[in-house]
């Protein structure tokens, strides 16, 4: 019989988004991310308004993938900081940390911040494919699309 071990890796990037921390950082929460993610469709419980707060919980899910269930663990909305936990049961457990400052007068810079824990062999599998490679092309796809919205005021289609 083997022991299973659990691996966690933590993986950071800063990106730079052309908008106020004021505009940029409600996009962060489970009802703002619709404007600019792709497919992200969350599925509030509570609370049912959808409001961000500690305590808020909601649950996604992707084409063909198993539901994923959010937690805010912190939520900061003066300081523009909000963590969310997020669990994957049969693969891992996500902690997502997000930081927005101010640069300069019309930009702002996010620190997204994953901390991934396997909770299974299949999770450590996921966890070693979740490279530095792999989180910096991610998160990019986030600044791209974050900065298409704000740009634009609509989503960016798989077209354009």
């Amino acid at each position: 019989m083997s022991v299973f071990i659990a691996q966690q890796v933590t993986r950071s990037h800063t990106i730079h988004l052309p908008a106020t921390s004021h505009k940029v950082f409600p996009l962060f929460s489970p009802l703002g991310e619709k404007h600019w993610a792709q497919d992200w469709n969350p599925e509030m419980l509570y609370p049912a308004s959808g409001v961000a707060q500690v305590g808020t919980v909601f649950t996604t899910q992707h084409a063909n993938k198993q539901t994923r269930i959010w937690t805010i663990i912190a939520y900061a909305r003066e300081q523009a900081q909000v963590s969310y936990l997020n669990v994957l049961p049969d693969s891992h457990v996500s902690r997502i940390e997000i930081s927005c400052e101010a640069e300069g007068m019309q930009a702002t810079l996010a620190c997204i911040t994953y901390t991934l824990t396997a909770l299974t062999p299949q999770g450590n599998t996921y966890l070693d494919g979740f490279t530095q490679e792999y989180y910096l092309a991610y998160i990019s796809s986030w600044e791209t699309a974050i900065t298409y919205y704000l740009l634009h005021g609509h989503l960016l289609s798989h077209a354009e």
